[in-house]
Parts: structure tokens; C-alpha cells; sequence
């Protein structure tokens, strides 16, 4: 695979093509912000990591970064063997229209999103071009144009930085493949369970991004703050029940025991393991670490909502899971993106009631 386009060069897409491009991979990246995109070339794309310039993930990189509306110039060019979709989950079916002529014959595309989008990506390019990405261990904020922040430390062993995998769940030499090129910027394994992988992050960040996002507390703060982090409990126990209702193998992620997680809502010993892991992990995390729902309201953006804590509502009011939690941060935050309501730990009361 030597031709790689990545489309969305925001924290996840462009950590990934600073890696790359720095590795001497033939990367382009694709992002809708010209700001950003003039940077990128002007200056190229720098990471800094967890410690300042040096910490862990820091790269300063040459990229090629096109507009949106640059596209189509590249008709003239070498298809791309992999297609990295990077962008906001609403934005996923116009990027995978967007750059699927532009794929080899046997070119694949390979979400690297939040949320489980590879079905709405399937639809489009075919769901045996299709595979996904579980961005399991990487936290990380674009914080000005071509200027990206990492704010967790690098996977290892225990906590694997990105897990790719087919949707049918073999091992597949273009899935190895994928997997190398995301070990230039983290460790990287091949998951026979992508769905179970998918849910299991998912957990995650219907945990922790919705209440960052209504809040607006940092990731730290939501965890020192006893009714927030009593929040993320009911919604971590309450999506793990629905994904197994669903079905599907939940995996370790985010540091947490999931069969504690489980129990968490109604039994405190489980609760009171829970809680310590929270808080091992949140010591763990620089202070300025935001999840991308929360960095979203900051600055005035559109959030995943309806694909994060949304899609847990509405799966789980089909499986018949109570999931009361996700459907009322769902609604307050959408209620902060009309401008109805301002961020403060105070709407914490309104979820719990």
C-alpha cells in the first residue's frame, strides 16, 4: 500500500498523517478548514505531546494538504490504496462519496472516527472495501490551524492505541497492513472484533464526551466532580448492558473493567472499584484534556451527539435496556447547540433527576 489520502485532517486524521508523512509514507490529507489547510503547507503539521514539543507523540511533519475543493485535481494522479475517513461522524456519507472515485480497484476506506459509521460507509463504497478503526488509547485536540495537542500517553500491550479490523472479522494482509501504518504514530493490532471493539469505545465516549459537553468541565474535571463522575458510571453501566443485549463481545478499553462497569449502577462494590479506576485513570491525563464533544461546544461546532449518546438511546430502547441517561444528555446538549442553554455543572441536576 503506498498511496494514502486522509480525509478530515483534524486531531485523530492529522496525528495520523504527521506520522505517516514524517515515516516517508505518500499521504494526503484533506481537510474542509482553509486556515488549516494553508498552514499545513506553509509550515507543515506539528504535534506536540502530553509534555510540551517533546512528549510522547510529538512530531513536526512536511505535509501535502489539499481543500475539499481541491479534490478533483487529483483525478489526474495515482488512485489511493487507503482512504482514511476522519471527519465528524454527520459528515461521513459526503467524504466517502468524496473520495471513493478516487480509489483503486482494489482501494479500501477505513473509518478513524467516533461512533460506528462503517455501516454508512459500506453503503457507499461497498462493504468489501470497507473496515474500521477503534481509536482506543489516542486523545488529542487540533488546538490552532496545522497545531495539534496529544493529551494521553501512548498505547502499549495493555491499552492498544488503535485496533483496525474487517468487518467480517478475519485477519486479512490489508488489515495487517493498515495496522503497520498506524504504528508510526502508535501501537497499532489487528481486532477479530471489530463490532465488539467499536461498542466497547463507543462506552467510552458516551461516558465521558456528553458530559464534558453539557458540563463544561475538562476530562479531569468531569472525573474529580463526584455527581459528574457518578454521571459516566449510569452511562458506561448502562451502554455496556445494551451492547451485550446487542449481541456483541465487548472488549477492554479506556482502563476499565467492563463486568464492573456492568454492575456498577446497582452494586456498590462494583461502583467503588469503578470509581478508583476512573480516578487512576483521570491522574493519568494532562489538565487540559477535553474530549472532542466538549472541544466541540467550546468553540461554538456542531457535536456527535446523536451518534454517540443518541445511537445508545436508540439502540437500547430496542432492546428494551433503560438507557434514560444517554436520551437526557442527548436532548440537553442539543438544546446547547440552539442556544438554549449555556454549559455548566449545574444542568448535572436536570440528567439525575
Amino acid at each position: 500500500m503506498t498511496r494514502i489520502c486522509i480525509v478530515g485532517a483534524g486531531a485523530v486524521g492529522g496525528y495520523v498523517g504527521a506520522h505517516l508523512a514524517r515515516a516517508g509514507v505518500d499521504t494526503t490529507l484533506v481537510d474542509a478548514w482553509p486556515e488549516h489547510v494553508e498552514a499545513m503547507r506553509r509550515d507543515g503539521l506539528r504535534v506536540s505531546g502530553m509534555n510540551g514539543m517533546d512528549g510522547a507523540g510529538a512530531v513536526h511533519a512536511k505535509v501535502r494538504a489539499l481543500h475539499v475543493g481541491e479534490v478533483a485535481q487529483l483525478a489526474r494522479e495515482a488512485a489511493f490504496d487507503v482512504a482514511f475517513i476522519a471527519v465528524k461522524s454527520y459528515d461521513t456519507a459526503w467524504a466517502t462519496q468524496l473520495i471513493l472515485p478516487l480509489l483503486a480497484p482494489t482501494g479500501c476506506v477505513v473509518s478513524l472516527q467516533n461512533g460506528i459509521n462503517e455501516d454508512s460507509i459500506a453503503a457507499i463504497a461497498g462493504w468489501e472495501r470497507t473496515l474500521g478503526c477503534s481509536v482506543s488509547a489516542l486523545a488529542a485536540e487540533l488546538v490552532a490551524p496545522a497545531r495539534i495537542v496529544r493529551n494521553s500517553p501512548l498505547g502499549d500491550e495493555k491499552k492498544w492505541g488503535m485496533r483496525v479490523g474487517e468487518l467480517h472479522g478475519r485477519v486479512t494482509p490489508r488489515a495487517e497492513a493498515i495496522s503497520a501504518l498506524l504504528a508510526h504514530g502508535d501501537t497499532s493490532r489487528v481486532t477479530t472484533n471489530l463490532w465488539g471493539e467499536r461498542w466497547s469505545k463507543l462506552t467510552i465516549n458516551a461516558m465521558r464526551n456528553g458530559v464534558c459537553a453539557l458540563t463544561g468541565l475538562s476530562g479531569k474535571q468531569r472525573d474529580m466532580n463526584e455527581v459528574a463522575r457518578e454521571l459516566t458510571i449510569r452511562l458506561g453501566s448502562s451502554s455496556i448492558r445494551v451492547g451485550r443485549a446487542l449481541g456483541l463481545a465487548l472488549e477492554p478499553v479506556g482502563g476499565l473493567d467492563l463486568d464492573l462497569l456492568a454492575r456498577a449502577e446497582e452494586d456498590a462494590a462494583a461502583r467503588d472499584a469503578i470509581t478508583r479506576m476512573i480516578l487512576e485513570v483521570a491522574n493519568s491525563r494532562s489538565d487540559g484534556q477535553r474530549p472532542s464533544m466538549g472541544q466541540d461546544i467550546q468553540k461554538g461546532r456542531r457535536t456527535e451527539t446523536e451518534y454517540i449518546n443518541g445511537l445508545v438511546a436508540r439502540r437500547g430502547e430496542e432492546v428494551g435496556v433503560d438507557v434514560r441517561y444517554h436520551r437526557r444528555v442527548n436532548e440537553i446538549i442539543g438544546r446547547i447547540e440552539r442556544g438554549e442553554l449555556v454549559p455548566s455543572p449545574d444542568l448535572l441536576a436536570d440528567v439525575m433527576a
